[in-house]
């Protein structure tokens, strides 16, 4: 599929390897909230590849990236006060639908209010914004939930989030642009007992990309 876009797809925007160092806040909700509580903010690693674009104006597409990760998370047991720890291993897709395919250049977005300048900051901001929106989805293969006094679970949850990736105003042909991603993520697994679990962060993070 790569191969059969590559030759159009990658006009105005060459491929580039991200990656990130975050944070997250992992709360605990459903079923597995009612048995466990959040041990606070923990670390977490992403990489970002993207490898498609199908442009549907002269200015703009929808940007397709490959992402992996490592998210360790930390729980207490609401009842024996154990900890029950896990560590996430999404693998998936992340969109961006209003991609610009030069990259986002402040100084046109002034040109629409040149004679405002709080309108105009309003307009760089939200355009700013819109260019970095994101949706991601995909899967956490063979994640095993640990705690002491219980037998080792293994569960492969699904996850679904979605954020903003602010881009520096480098310009797209630079080797190295720096990057700030905010946003959400849920991740969604089935109980033995057939009832849903469910794991929600707030995530920020930040990173570089690579023009490859």
């Amino acid at each position: 599929m790569t191969a059969l876009f590559s030759t159009n797809a990658q006009k105005g925007m060459d491929p580039r390897l991200s990656i990130y160092i975050g944070l997250a806040n992992p709360k605990a909700t459903e079923v597995f909230g009612q048995f466990y509580s959040s041990r606070g903010i923990q670390p977490r690693i992403t990489a970002e590849y993207n490898f498609l674009n199908f442009g549907y104006t002269n200015k703009m597409f929808v940007k397709v990236a490959a992402i992996a990760g490592l998210e360790p998370q930390s729980f207490r047991n609401k009842t024996t006060r154990n900890d029950v720890t896990m560590s996430q291993k999404p693998i998936g897709a992340r969109i961006y639908p209003f991609a610009f395919k030069n990259g986002f250049d402040p100084d046109k977005q002034k040109e629409v209010f040149r004679n405002n300048g709080l309108a105009s900051l309003f307009v760089i901001g939200t355009t700013w914004a819109i260019s970095g929106l994101y949706v991601e989805g995909g899967v956490s293969p063979g994640v095993v939930l640990k705690e002491e006094g219980f037998a080792n679970v293994t569960r492969s949850p699904q996850f679904f989030g979605w954020g903003i990736s602010l881009v520096d105003f480098g310009d797209e042909d630079n080797k190295v642009k720096f990057k700030f991603n905010i946003g959400t993520r849920k991740y969604t697994w089935t109980n033995a007992s057939n009832t849903t679990s469910q794991i929600k962060s707030f995530c920020m993070d930040f990173g570089v990309g690579i023009r490859l």
